[in-house]
């Protein structure tokens, strides 16, 4: 179920108003909301149910059994952790390289002579792949592995792991949430003091909550529905379609325009994930950070897709041997190219991963054996440096990005080979396009301190003015926006 539709809104004001009941114990309160979390899913897609039952007891009863046998039975409990990782893998690996096995079969068979065709294996691929697999599994695995690693962290009951897992507002595209992050939060815990003094700290509470939740739903529904719709529509959709009947200027701002958009995209549907928890009682954790400000690959990955990059380092890249076993750098290169394959079977996104993991690991090494360090002691030299580092590292960004949205390998090469040809022969772009490329930048530096600013202003409001301002607002983006807004980019993934 998209976020930006009248059903989801519809959906929404039943939680609300569920949730807003008074409910006397924890534990109605855990059983009523795994209710709306399936409710969600099953509207999203019912006929993948069962699978996110699987995987949630995978995890439950790998937990169970690792906790529940001492720690000098080492082998035992590595297996069974083994085992639940591996068959999560296999159930991943199944439905996004389904298509892709299936044909690299046939091709290998046609290739002995024999003329087979396995077409007939291939069913609607959009029904194939089940929504939010990827995040979903990625979160389960992440409570098993947690208490692998830490025999103090207690399992919890199955309807408790399946409640962690299937949380309506991050189980399609994340953030991926750690057990830490989530289980506190559905603890009963009364501050000291009166009940009088408990009753306002409560209001004053909910006041900033319902102010942050629906300042994070706005921005959310502005980078989506106005922005990334805007360039999706007006450039990036025909310049990566057919690259070769425009100029180079043009296949360049399209470049920068996808850029834009998949982070708008993507922050903006993480805006609204956070919002809705927000307004439910929970605190979600940041998932973007300015990312195009970052100065070298390793910051960016620091700043983008915050929970997807911490998950690779602590569950993949720490696994690996990080920097205590093995060679540091052939670790971060495998684990960022494991993180390009998750995105997909296509060549495309193995490149976008790999060069990544050259990237970062070319910049682990500089940063080691930099031989401008002492140079940046000097003011001038050190913002020079920092400009030129920001300069190098948006543009590496940028181009790898031509491999992820390009339909194939090829055509990202060639809008590299436009853009370098400098020619104007070719179909330009709305003056528009560049504006919001440049709003969506300055949304890097300003964007904190307008939410701060606006969420302060929303939470001095009386209800009414605040409900007003708000469906203002609401109003106005959805004027601004396009008739039908399409999928969140990482629905996909």
């Amino acid at each position: 179920m998209n976020f930006v539709t009248f059903q989801f809104a519809i959906f929404f004001l039943f939680v609300l108003i569920l949730l807003s009941l008074r409910i006397n114990t924890l534990k109605t309160h855990k059983t009523l909301l795994l209710g709306i979390n399936i409710a969600f899913y099953s509207f999203a897609g019912v006929q993948f149910l069962p699978l996110l039952l699987i995987v949630a007891f995978i995890n439950y009863y790998s937990a169970v059994l690792t906790n529940s046998h001492p720690l000098k039975k080492h082998a035992f409990r590595r297996g069974v952790i083994g085992i639940a990782v591996l068959l999560q893998i296999l159930i991943l690996g199944f439905f996004k390289y389904y298509e892709f096995l299936i044909l690299s079969a046939e091709q290998l068979i046609n290739s002995a002579g024999l003329q087979i065709s396995l077409i007939f294996l291939l069913p609607d691929m959009d029904i194939l792949l089940p929504v939010g697999l990827s995040f979903y599994i990625f979160q389960g695995m992440s409570y098993a592995i947690d208490r692998y690693r830490d025999t103090a962290l207690k399992p919890m009951t199955f309807l408790d792991v399946l409640l962690f897992v299937s949380f309506f507002p991050v189980v399609l595209s994340g953030p991926i949430m750690r057990s830490s992050q989530f289980f506190p939060q559905l603890m009963e815990d009364s501050p000291a003091g009166s009940d009088e003094e408990y009753e306002q700290l409560e209001k004053k509470l909910i006041n900033r909550d319902i102010a942050e939740g629906f300042s994070y739903i706005l921005s959310g529904l502005f980078k989506k529905v106005v922005l990334a719709s805007y360039l999706s529509e007006h450039i990036v959709r025909d310049v990566f379609q057919s690259p070769e009947f425009y100029s180079s200027e043009t296949v360049l701002v399209a470049m920068y325009a996808y850029a834009m958009q998949i982070f708008c995209d993507f922050s903006g549907y993480t805006d609204i994930a956070i919002g809705i928890g927000r307004l439910i009682g929970f605190k979600i954790p940041q998932n973007f950070n300015a990312p195009y400000l970052a100065t070298s690959l390793k910051e960016f990955w620091h700043r983008w897709h915050i929970s997807l990059s911490a998950w690779l380092r602590d569950y993949v890249y720490f696994s690996l041997g990080g920097n205590r076993k093995g060679n540091k750098y052939i670790n971060l290169f495998i684990t960022m190219t494991l993180g390009g394959l998750w995105h997909g079977s296509h060549l495309r996104f193995l490149i976008w991963g790999m060069a990544h993991g050259l990237g970062l690991v070319f910049n682990h090494a500089w940063t080691r054996y930099n031989p401008c360090k002492a140079m940046l002691k000097n003011g001038f030299f050190a913002k020079t440096y920092a400009f030129f580092s920001w300069f190098l590292t948006f543009h590496a960004v940028c181009v790898l990005w031509l491999f992820f949205r390009a339909g194939n390998t090829q055509t990202a090469f060639a809008m590299i080979t436009k853009i370098l040809a400098f020619t104007e022969e070719g179909d330009g772009y709305p003056l528009l396009v560049p504006i919001a490329v440049l709003l969506t930048m300055l949304m890097q530096v300003i964007g904190k301190h307008c939410f701060s600013g606006f969420a302060f202003i929303l939470e001095k409001l009386c209800f009414p003015f605040k409900a007003a301002l708000i469906a203002l607002i609401c109003a106005i983006i959805l004027k601004l926006g396009p008739d039908g807004v399409l999928p969140f980019i990482y629905f996909q993934f």
